[in-house]
């Protein structure tokens, strides 16, 4: 009986104590100007990480309950900088949040020229280098899917040679439609035979500031990309090894069992022609004879002969099972990517040279589709005179696909 009360005591100073572990913390959160702000993210960091704390109701205020080894609270906010701010021991937590206008400084592309976003006029999204890195792709616009908001890609088909349409913002007209204008560099190129590892920026110009500037040609949109140039400084010698394993998004599944199929085959035939099908194809005739028959070596359980073929007649009849696409496709590929590229530059000149080397298997088992690319580029660029620079860009590109 005595360790029967002891085990209830123990029940109940346990959640006391639990309690006691756990620091309640109240504050304000407001911008620049002291307004209060709403919906702000709470997270609390531990030794362990963060964990899920809460948002700041309609005045700004927020109660949040901490962990006795929560080291500090960390605000965030859209359009905000985001705001640190150490426990130890505090039981009250007002802070003011600044406006982040890192994004509003950022460089980019619009036409020929590039300004800051903030002074932007027209609808304009942007992507540079780092969204592209260490991703395993035949081409740049497979990597540009869902990067850009209202970029549309249509792909066509599977094939790694294949130069999708650019779209954007939809079906501007009933019964017309038209490809975004595509400029590399300020000429118009084709994006699938560029090395991604190449590319610096990828803008769209999304409304009438576009056609402003191209004419008629930019009346579906312009996408502009522009390639990495070489910095003025040291020698950067860059070397990149990528090695992807791939799967088809989706497979047909296909009936299989060649019994079932047979069934599945006569019942559609009757219902649909009224009649019972005669052949199944050029080559094999079809009878409720042959599918009583194929029914009967099924369920025998036995072994049995898929093929037979009469000696009088030299007529051909299949009872077997075959999963031709299983035969026919590979369940994945392995592609290989080497990427090198040396830049530099002097207070007169700049240089980058860059080599791509990719092979990728085919997805056929037989006479097989295999895919590989080779790019060089070469860009520099001599300050002759002050007045003067001569610029070099040079895109070389081998594709070999046999399909």
């Amino acid at each position: 009986m005595k360790k029967f009360y002891y085990w209830l005591l123990f029940a109940a100073i346990l959640p006391l104590h639990l309690a006691a572990q756990n620091n309640s913390i109240k504050g304000k959160v407001t911008d620049a100007t002291g307004a209060a702000l709403q919906g702000v993210s709470i997270m609390i960091n531990t030794p362990g990480g963060q964990r899920a704390g809460t948002t700041t109701d309609g005045n700004g205020e927020f109660t949040v309950s901490a962990p006795a080894n929560a080291t500090e609270l960390v605000f965030s906010y859209t359009g905000m900088e985001n705001l640190t701010q150490r426990i130890a021991g505090r039981n009250a937590i007002n802070v003011q949040m600044a406006s982040s206008s890192s994004e509003l400084q950022q460089v980019i592309v619009v036409g020929y020229g590039t300004q800051k976003r903030a002074n932007a006029t027209g609808a304009v999204d942007q992507i540079t280098s780092k969204n592209l890195e260490n991703r395993p792709m035949t081409n740049l616009t497979q990597g540009l899917q869902g990067l850009l908001p209202n970029l549309n890609l249509r792909m066509m088909d599977g094939k790694p040679t294949q130069s999708p349409s650019y779209n954007i913002r939809g079906t501007t007209s009933i019964g017309q439609g038209g490809s975004a204008l595509i400029l590399i560099d300020g000429f118009e190129g084709d994006p699938s035979l560029i090395n991604p590892n190449d590319i610096e920026t990828v803008s769209i110009l999304k409304d009438a500031a576009s056609a402003a500037i191209y004419g008629a040609r930019g009346v579906f949109g312009v996408v502009l990309i522009t390639t990495k140039k070489g910095m003025k400084g040291r020698t950067s010698v860059t070397y990149s090894s990528n090695y992807a394993l791939k799967s088809p998004i989706t497979r047909p599944d296909f009936v299989t069992d060649g019994y079932l199929w047979s069934k599945m085959f006569a019942e559609s035939f009757v219902n649909g022609d009224g009649a019972f099908p005669q052949n199944v194809n050029k080559t094999q005739k079809f009878s409720q004879a042959y599918l009583d028959e194929f029914r009967r070596r099924k369920e025998s359980g036995q072994p049995y002969n898929e093929i037979e073929i009469d000696p009088n007649t030299g007529e051909y009849t299949y009872y077997g099972s075959t999963d031709y696409y299983g035969e026919l496709y590979k369940n994945n590929t392995a592609a290989f990517e080497n990427n090198i590229s040396v830049s530099g530059g002097s207070d007169n000149a700049t240089f980058l040279v860059s080599g791509r080397f990719l092979k990728q298997d085919g997805l056929f088992r037989y006479n097989t589709d295999d895919y590989s690319t080779k790019n060089i580029r070469a860009r520099g660029s001599i300050e002759v005179f002050p007045w003067l620079t001569v610029e070099n860009n040079t895109d070389y590109s081998i594709v070999n696909y046999h399909n």
